[in-house]
């Protein structure tokens, strides 16, 4: 047998027995059963690809040496220049909040799960995977958010565990950061503002190796930089940031590799693009992209067995994730309509068309370089590149297309639909690297007429004159979710009035749990009252009911709990807020 067929004859085999364990997995289990698996295997899946990506940066140091020294010095300086602009903006001008509430909280209890829980109710004797399950939890703990835990001296316990529907990749990336610095809200934060300014590297850098120009790389840094919505969620700790940026990471890695076509290169676009598909739902469709690119500069990979083997391998690490789509394929999303249909796309494609023409969340100014950039033909690369880089734009604009077009048929899609508008971060990316090509073309064709003042001086100040008009907006907290953050401002403040070893019976206990301090739903009290009344033996510290923001909405079901907590137990008011009409107390509560 040659050398050479090896490669295929064990691609083949991966991808035969990545198909049957996928088979097996999926046809041998009811969702929930599922989701029950995926709490652990979910993390150990993305615990692998990370270690994969780490020893892939480590064994490519060379190519990334090689397209630092290939890069100008004063280009690197200008791109840290922004780099540094971006953070600082992202950490001291836009508001340091949540915005979407109460999912931040349930990705960082996620978070705090993965890293802290372990899995001590499992036991050797059950199936295969639940003994695969008791071996890894002395590595890692479990994907969920928590509604009953406890945190003694400083040990974290969660006692219910819910799998959560959206995928866990940035859940993860938290629970690397609480490994090494611990659990905390501002870890969190500052992970976000970090995931900014690395994003906007990758902007700068996809803008450069796609159009063969640092004027174009750098252009797209700056637009993005700026870009005000951006900047207002990158000091959040929604996964919307950390999704976009790692979609931009797997196609620049994709790039690398198809600039320098080394096999550790290819390693490294295989693993990054199976932890970029694992943020968002829609973060998927970044593999079709960084296929299309593979495609369109580099067919010929094709033919080599290299490329088989690695996309097998890309197969089986991502098989968890395919796992999750489907198990959770039924869970509600608050809606009782399809998920995805037609009949919303007249309203969105309206409202998601003029969010990037009304110059009200977004640079008009930006989108103008966006259309230059798709129709001019030449740019300011000196490389000699294509007259119309045709084969660049359709990769960033099929990019564009994939992650715009796919919130026009989705229900909740409009960007006007209360904070839905996160979901526009995810298409800025790829509007910034072609605007960056258009404002570099623009550079170009002005430098040969304007001779009195330099054409880059003038476009600079041309895009930070257009940005200053947005900075009252960048600073503005907003009036969505205006009574859901005041629950959770008002939150922290009864979270410090609890006393040790007691316990708050909320409808929101991942926000406590991360501050911690002991939680449960507040559902306990009359789903499970037999099981909730054994917490008066167990929590000497007094049992505590959080009445908040779900206590005060027109929703018949959640109402119900608190009023049989305030009508089957005596409850004494500790601390009373108001905000609006509605309000907030923190009751003690006492059988009668």
């Amino acid at each position: 047998m040659k050398k050479a067929y090896i490669p295929f004859i064990l691609s083949g085999l991966l991808f035969l027995g990545g198909g049957i364990v996928l088979y097996w997995w999926m046809s041998s289990f009811a969702s929930w059963t599922l989701q029950e698996q995926l709490q652990i295997f979910s993390p150990l899946s993305l615990e692998i690809i990370f270690f994969l990506v780490v020893v892939a940066i480590g064994i490519n140091i060379k190519c990334f040496k090689a397209l630092y020294d290939e890069i100008p010095r004063n280009v690197r300086i200008g791109a840290g220049s922004i780099v540094i602009a971006g953070l600082v903006l992202s950490m001291f001008v836009a508001p340091r909040i949540h915005r979407i509430y109460y999912d931040e909280d349930i990705y960082e209890n996620i978070g705090q799960n993965i890293a802290c829980l372990k899995s001590s109710n499992f036991s050797y004797g059950g199936t295969y995977l639940e003994n695969i399950g008791t071996v890894w939890k002395n590595f890692i703990g479990r994907a969920g958010m928590c509604n009953e835990g406890k945190n003694d001296y400083g040990e974290y316990t969660c006692l219910r565990l819910e799998y959560n529907k959206e995928p866990n990749g940035w859940p993860f990336i938290l629970s690397v950061v609480y490994r090494l610095f611990g659990v905390s809200e501002l870890a969190s934060f500052l992970t976000s503002n970090i995931l900014f300014g690395l994003s906007v590297i990758v902007v700068f850098l996809n803008g450069y190796l796609l159009f063969r120009s640092p004027s174009a790389g750098l252009y797209g840094a700056l637009v993005f930089a700026l870009t005000p919505e951006f900047l207002r969620w990158s000091n959040t700790t929604a996964v919307e940031p950390s999704a976009a940026f790692f979609a931009g990471a797997a196609l620049c890695s994709a790039l690398i590799f198809l600039k320098y076509r080394t096999t550790p290169s290819l390693f490294l676009a295989v693993v990054v693009t199976a932890f970029a598909a694992q943020f968002r739902p829609e973060s998927v469709m970044i593999v079709g992209v960084v296929g299309l690119a593979i495609l369109l500069y580099g067919w010929e990979e094709l033919k080599k067995g290299r490329f088989w083997f690695c996309a097998a391998l890309f197969f089986v690490l991502i098989i968890p994730h395919i796992i999750h789509l489907y198990a959770v394929r039924d869970v509600g999303w608050g809606n009782t309509g399809p998920k995805f249909s037609l009949m919303y796309f007249q309203g969105n494609f309206r409202s998601n068309f003029l969010h990037y023409v009304k110059n009200k969340q977004f640079p008009i100014l930006v989108t103008i370089l966006f259309l230059l950039g798709v129709f001019l033909k030449t740019g300011s690369g000196n490389s000699g590149a294509a007259a119309y880089p045709w084969k660049e734009k359709v990769v960033a604009g099929v990019w564009f297309l994939l992650f715009w077009g796919i919130f026009i048929f989705f229900y909740a899609g409009s960007y006007t639909y209360g904070a839905d508008v996160r979901f526009a971060l995810v298409s800025y990316m790829p509007i910034a690297i072609i605007a960056g090509y258009g404002a570099s073309a623009v550079v170009s064709w002005a430098g040969r007429k304007i001779e009195i003042v330099p054409a880059e001086y003038l476009l600079f100040c041309l895009i930070i004159i257009s940005f200053l008009s947005f900075l009252p907006y960048v600073r503005t907290v907003g009036q969505e979710a205006w009574a859901a953050r005041a629950d959770h401002r008002f939150a922290q403040e009864m979270a410090k009035a609890l006393p040790d070893d007691s316990v708050v019976l909320t409808h929101n206990p991942n926000m406590f749990l991360l501050w911690g301090k002991n939680a449960a739903q507040a559902s306990l009290a009359t789903e499970q009252t037999g099981y909730f009344n054994s917490f008066f033996n167990r929590y000497k510290g007094g049992i505590y009911f959080h009445y908040n923001f779900w206590c005060n909405v027109s929703d018949p079901l959640q109402q119900s709990f608190c009023k049989n907590i305030i009508e089957r137990y005596h409850c004494t008011p500790v601390m009373t807020f108001k905000e609006k009409d509605y309000t907030y107390v923190l009751y003690k509560m006492e059988r009668e």
